[in-house]
């Protein structure tokens, strides 16, 4: 069903460019980006999610999605020491291994996890 509504989309836009309207013109009037427009103008397919369960490391962001917290939760229970967090870039980026996530929800279940609260 939403590859008949992209491909509708996309048909819209290819009559719009025939017209000779621009991008930006023909994303103000479909209420997206011109940047969107060109990608279905051409045919490229949206920007897919990751599989969180292929990668390696993670962001708080994934992190905090995997545990069920709020990206804030993971911050601080990196700076507690809670979670095991690798410092990466000049700005101190978090990165979180898949595997010391896997073992903080083991931990966990099993109630083994070093308190959160304070």
């Amino acid at each position: 069903m939403e590859e008949k509504l992209l491909q509708a989309r996309r048909q819209q836009i290819v009559s719009m460019r025939k017209g000779g309207l621009t991008y930006a013109e023909i994303g103000r009037r479909l209420g997206i980006t011109k940047e969107r427009v060109r990608q279905i103008f051409k045919g490229n397919p949206r920007p897919q999610k990751p599989d969180l369960d292929s990668k390696v490391m993670l962001t708080t962001s994934e992190a905090a999605h995997l545990v069920g917290v709020r990206p804030n939760t993971v911050r601080r229970w990196s700076n507690k020491g809670i979670l095991k967090a690798y410092r990466i870039s000049p700005r101190g980026d978090r990165r979180f291994r898949r595997e010391d996530i896997d073992s903080f929800l083991k931990e966990a279940e099993t109630g083994n996890v070093p308190s959160t609260s304070e």
